[in-house]
């Protein structure tokens, strides 16, 4: 199933609220391999850290998502990788207390 931009959207606040922390202590980005950026890449652990990821409809809409959400929430971009195309999944981590 793949997801609008409002939709990425409320997750993504629906996650932050959940689990708290500022804004600027969760990092956005899109991939076309989430497992890969988050767990390889971001080095995000999979059992301890807080994180989501979700299919956009697009990688357009998912490049929506990001900047709707780094401009007017702060939230920090995580850095894409070259070749990462088309990266319609977007995800987001909350950073470590030692990140922070």
């Amino acid at each position: 199933m793949n997801y609008s931009v409002q939709q990425i959207k409320f997750e993504c606040f629906s996650y932050i609220k959940a689990f708290g922390a500022r804004m600027e202590d969760w990092v956005i980005g899109a991939a076309s391999d989430p497992d890969c950026a988050l767990f390889e890449a971001c080095a995000v652990d999979r059992r301890e850290d807080i994180w989501m990821w979700k299919p956009a409809l697009s990688p357009a809409a998912a490049s929506a998502v990001i900047d709707f959400m780094t401009s007017r929430y702060r939230l920090s971009r995580a850095a894409t990788h070259a070749g990462d195309a088309p990266a319609r999944f977007v995800f987001m981590y909350r950073k470590r207390p030692a990140q922070r």
